[in-house]
Formats: C-alpha cells, sequence, structure tokens
C-alpha cells in the first residue's frame, strides 16, 4: 500500500518516459537552495514518512522505498542539509540496485529509472559540496544508465554537469569538450531547459577563456529559450551569469536592466543561494557607482547568505569587495578584517585541491588506461608463449613446426621484455607526475595567498596615503606583487601534469597574452589551433613556447609601441608554428636592439628543435618574430 492508502502498481504499467518526467520535473538543474517554511513543512512530512517506511520489513520488489528516498533527498537538498541529502540519494541508489536483482525482465526499465534518477541526484549533491572529482565519478555512472535506457536529454544533461565539474577545477579545456558535446546532443532533440542550461554552461566557459562576446551570445540563447520555460532558479542562474559577461564587457547600461529583471525572479524564488547572488552583484554595481554606504550593506547581505549556505568561494569574492568598499569610505581597519577574511575563504575554498585533484583523477585515469594497455599485451605473449610450447609437448608435430615455435617462443619472449619495460617507464612516469603535482602544490601554498595579500592591501592602504610619493611606493608594491603572482601562476601552470597537452597551451597562451596587454590600449588578435587538443607535450615544450611568446610580447610593449600585435600559434601533427607580429617601430625599435631577451628566445626554440627569425613585416612598420620546428609528446 502507498501512505496514502491506494495500491502500489507502478512497478508493472507505468510508462518510464512519463515517470521520468513526473519524477524530474524539479531536478533538470540541481541547485542547493535555502529553507523556506514551505520546504521545511515538506522535509517534515517527507522524513515521516520515510521513517515509517523504513521501520517495517519490505520485499526486494517495492518501490515504495526508493521513491520515499528520492523525495527525502530533494527535500533534504532544498533545506540545504547536502550530507543529509546526500546519505539519502546513495541510499536510493542500494535500494534501485535492490530491485533491479528482483525484479523481471519487463519492469528492468522502471528501475533502471529510478536508479538513474538517484544517481543524477547524488552527483550534483557532490557538486555543491565542492567534491568535483567525486561528482564526475557519479556523473559517469548516471552518464552509464542514461546510455542503458538510451534517454538523450539525460546524456546531454549528464555531459552538461560534467562541463560544470570541470569549469568549477578550472580545467577549461574539459569543461568545453564536456559543454559542446552537451550542446550538439541538446540541438538535435530540440530545445529544452538542458539546452540552455547548455547555452549557459558554454557561455561561462568562455567567459572564463576571455572570449566575452562570444560568452554573451550564449547567454543570450539561453535567456531567450527561458521564457518560454518554468524554471526560474536555471533562469536566475543564466541571468547571474550573463551580468557577470557584461561587466567584463563594460555594458554597465545592460547590467542595470539585467539586474532589475533578475530581481523579480530573486523574490519570487526567495532562496538564500539566489538572494546571495543578486545582492553580491547589486553591491558590486552600487560600489562601481560611487554608492558605497548601499553597496557595504548589500554586499554584507550577501556575505550572510553565503555564511549560511556555507559557499567559501563567493565569500572570498564578496569580502574582496567589502575590503576595497570600505577603503573607498575611509575605514582602513574594517577594509584590512575584510582583506584578511577574504584571503582565509579562498585557503578554505581550497581551490587548489579541487584543481589538484582532478589532475590526480586525470593522470591516474591515463596512466592505469596505459597500464591496462600494457599489461593486457603482455598477458597475451605470456599466453602465446604457453601455448605454442603446449602444442609442441604433444609430440605430433615434426622438426619444422617445433623450429617455428621456437622462434616464435622467442620472438614472443622478446615482446613480453619490451612490454615489461614499458610498463616501468610508466610506473615511473606516474612516479614524476606525483612529484611534479606537489612541487606545484607547494609553490602555490607558499607564495600564493601571500602575494595576492600583499597586492590587496597595498591597494587599501594607498588610499589612506598622504602624499603622492608615498601613493606611488604603494602602487609600485601592489603592481610588482601581481606580477610576481602572475609569473608564479605561470611556474605552476608548468609543473602541473593535468596542463600537458595542445588545449591547454594555446589556453595558457591565450590567458597569458590577454594579462600583459590588459590596460595598454594595445588591439591583441589571436590565432591559436590545434588538429588534437588532448595531444600530450612534454612539459619542458610547453614552458618553452609560452615564455617565448610573453618575451616576444614583452619587447614589443617596451620597444615598439604598437597598436595592434597579432599571435599565431599551430600545432599541426608533429609541427609548430608561432609568429607574434606588431605594427610598431620596426626593427629598430625591435627586441633584437640588444639584451638577452633574443638570445633567450632562440635558446628556448633551439632547445626545441626549431629555429627563431625577427624580420620586418611586409609592408616594413612593425616586427614579426617566427618560430617553426617539430615537438615529441612527452
Amino acid at each position: 500500500m502507498n501512505p496514502d492508502g491506494t495500491e502500489e502498481k507502478l512497478a508493472g504499467n507505468l510508462d518510464p518516459c512519463v515517470m521520468l518526467r513526473s519524477l524530474l520535473t524539479a531536478l533538470v538543474v540541481i541547485l542547493a537552495a535555502g529553507p523556506s517554511v514551505a520546504q521545511r513543512s515538506n522535509l517534515d512530512r517527507s522524513r515521516y514518512q520515510w521513517q515509517e517506511w523504513a521501520a517495517t520489513q519490505h520485499p526486494p520488489a517495492d518501490t515504495i522505498g526508493v521513491r520515499l528516498a528520492a523525495d527525502l533527498s530533494l527535500a533534504y537538498q532544498n533545506a540545504g542539509e547536502m550530507d543529509s541529502a546526500l546519505s539519502l540519494s546513495t541510499v536510493g541508489i542500494t535500494l534501485a540496485e535492490r530491485g533491479l536483482r528482483a525484479t523481471n525482465r519487463e519492469q528492468r526499465t522502471t528501475w533502471l529509472t529510478y536508479r538513474m534518477i538517484a544517481e543524477r541526484m547524488k552527483a550534483g549533491q557532490l557538486f555543491f559540496l565542492n567534491r568535483y572529482p567525486e561528482s564526475i565519478a557519479a556523473i559517469k555512472v548516471y552518464l552509464s544508465t542514461a546510455e542503458e535506457l538510451q534517454l538523450p536529454e539525460e546524456i546531454g544533461a549528464a555531459y552538461n554537469y560534467m562541463g560544470y565539474c570541470y569549469t568549477a577545477m578550472d580545467d577549461l579545456p574539459g569543461a568545453l569538450a564536456s559543454s559542446h558535446k552537451a550542446m550538439e546532443i541538446m540541438r538535435g532533440i530540440g530545445g529544452g531547459v538542458d539546452l540552455a542550461n547548455a547555452y549557459t554552461g558554454l557561455g561561462n566557459i568562455l567567459d572564463e577563456m576571455g572570449k566575452h562576446d562570444s560568452a554573451f551570445l550564449y547567454m543570450r540563447k539561453a535567456l531567450d529559450l527561458h521564457r518560454t520555460l518554468d524554471q526560474p532558479n536555471n533562469h536566475a542562474g543564466t541571468y547571474f551569469s550573463a551580468i557577470e559577461t557584461l561587466r567584463h564587457l563594460g555594458w554597465t547600461d545592460s547590467v542595470d536592466v539585467y539586474l532589475r529583471r533578475v530581481a523579480v525572479l530573486v523574490k519570487d524564488l526567495d532562496q538564500p543561494r539566489s538572494n546571495m547572488h543578486y545582492f553580491n552583484l547589486l553591491g558590486q554595481r552600487e560600489f562601481e557607482q560611487g554608492l558605497s554606504d548601499q553597496a557595504i550593506a548589500h554586499l554584507l547581505q550577501a556575505d550572510t547568505l553565503a555564511m549560511a549556505v556555507e559557499d567559501h568561494r563567493s565569500r572570498h569574492y564578496i569580502n574582496r569587495s567589502l575590503a576595497l568598499a570600505y577603503a573607498a569610505i575611509g575605514s582602513p581597519t574594517l577594509a584590512t578584517e575584510r582583506a584578511e577574511l577574504a584571503d582565509a575563504e579562498l585557503k578554505e575554498d581550497l581551490g587548489l585541491e579541487k584543481v589538484r585533484a582532478v589532475s590526480a583523477a586525470q593522470a591516474t585515469a591515463q596512466q592505469e588506461k596505459q597500464l591496462a594497455t600494457a599489461e593486457a599485451r603482455a598477458e597475451a605473449l605470456r599466453k602465446g608463449r604457453w601455448f605454442a610450447w603446449a602444442l609442441a609437448g604433444g609430440g605430433v608435430l615434426i622438426a619444422l613446426l617445433l623450429a617455428v615455435l621456437y622462434v616464435q617462443g622467442r620472438r614472443n619472449a622478446k615482446r613480453l621484455a619490451v612490454a615489461q619495460k614499458e610498463l616501468l617507464r610508466l610506473e615511473k612516469q606516474r612516479e614524476a607526475e606525483r612529484v611534479r603535482t606537489n612541487v606545484s602544490r607547494d609553490i602555490h601554498d607558499e607564495f600564493g595567498g601571500s602575494l595576492s595579500k600583499i597586492a590587496l592591501l597595498s591597494d587599501l592602504v594607498k588610499e589612506q596615503a598622504v602624499g603622492e610619493e608615498n601613493k606611488q611606493r604603494l602602487r609600485s608594491i601592489a603592481d610588482h606583487a601581481r606580477q610576481v603572482r602572475g609569473s608564479l601562476n605561470d611556474v605552476v601552470w608548468a609543473a602541473d601534469p593535468s596542463s600537458d597537452h595542445a588545449g591547454a597551451l594555446l589556453h595558457h597562451i591565450a590567458d597569458r597574452s590577454h594579462r600583459l596587454l590588459e590596460g595598454t590600449g594595445v588591439d591583441l588578435h589571436l590565432d591559436l589551433h590545434t588538429d588534437d587538443p588532448s595531444r600530450t607535450l612534454g612539459p619542458a615544450f610547453k614552458r618553452d613556447l609560452s615564455m617565448v611568446v610573453k618575451e616576444a610580447l614583452t619587447n614589443a610593449l617596451k620597444h615598439a609601441r604598437p597598436t595592434r600585435i597579432n599571435v599565431r600559434l599551430h600545432l599541426i601533427g608533429p609541427h609548430y608554428d608561432l609568429a607574434v607580429a606588431d605594427n610598431g617601430q620596426g626593427l629598430g625599435h625591435s627586441p633584437s636592439d640588444g639584451g638577452n631577451g633574443l638570445a633567450n628566445m632562440r635558446e628556448r626554440i633551439n632547445a626545441q628543435s626549431g629555429m627563431l627569425t625577427v624580420r620586418s613585416s611586409v609592408n616594413g612598420q612593425g616586427t614579426v618574430v617566427e618560430a617553426s620546428g617539430t615537438f615529441m609528446g612527452a
């Protein structure tokens, strides 16, 4: 019997697609929301029903338990109690597994659907607990079930969620690949909330990569879809992302319009997380308008809500804004306190741990794949050798056959030795990557946070400094701290094994180029391409190429006074082709005018089996630094 007294007939006659739509209406995108009165009442009711059911024995094919577990997990989730929600979604998976083992073939689809719902919830809850590698593993399980059920909308949603995880861990190439796949699948089955989410996810990734115009185009596509859907949580989330992108573009009028639009959604939702994002964005906009007192009031509201939902990353950014706002109204003590709190929240968020965790997970997966292949090859060779000797032991083959088997056995023995040698090499490579990961972690942990704090505190103290000379000194301290932090990030990137592929190199060069030219007024044009983004690169190659680009850009800015710089890097097959061209004052003011810059660049390119040249541009206005050669994988 069901709790309402009706007979339980779901397992035998419910259309799985109908059941899926009805049970997943509220689960299209898993969001951690705060408890309203209605949500708390729903939680109490769901908990009572679950406890009442769990207190008695039930047959394995009883579907009431798995549905009650899903209801209670969702109720905990909406109340912001993610640990409890995760526990119940895990119980739901266990109950669904038990039902699958006990059911007949006709009911298998029903139980698989129940299990998929629980798997999807678990993946989302792990994401909001910042356990990203575990969330990715759970998403892959959910994806496998969706593929077995042949549900393209769920398959696309799985890739979309995977993109969110990779984005949170700053693995932008991985995020981009997953989001593109999600978008292709969703386009194939028409519009809907998952397609809107795919557009939003792709927009967020492009925004992180500095491609703000393209990012906003996808945000607009998502918003257009949301106007026809009844998903206010997702709609508000897309508005928040679009506002961030508009701020990066400097379109302040559009920011104001979007803030007014999302305010209506936020009021209707009345959830801590959506209110937190709204007050944070509103406070930042008010600070930009010079309304410091109003900005502080709204930022403090946002910080209180971020503390309630235990969102350390949001607290970091909110308190950075509060520190600047307090400095603007002449409160250095409060500004310093908020700066220190921002630094503490960044450490608490353990952003590096997330990146390191996914790096380790990816490196381990790749190594295990290679090891499994090598071990399978070695095992096949062992079996082949023993099979050959078994045939020879029969005593019925002539001497010629014995000779052939002997030769074959020798060949197999040599191949086995090669396979074993490859296993040893892979083990050594895994250990080397583990060391590199530890080095990048130690450098970042020891110096990264301190440099950020020096820069931020220098900015704060500068507002209170007396005399232009003192202000200039503090400005110089902040600028130098940021430069050193940028160089430190480059060192950490070069040491990180997860960035040993072509896609990561191109993304890093794009990011570094934007950082170097930011605020200079120079127009940057990038032409970065590879025929295989996943191609493995050696750490020396990726560092040398990135340093050559940096040196060429720095020298162009320092000597040539250009208004435009083009950066081209193509990685096609085993060849690389690099060019940094400016429209500045020409070779008389070029990087070849002396110093160690040109010698260092030539030395780096020579080390990568290439040749570097510096020449005038075709029209004689400007300089071109070119390098080309071949490279080998890691």
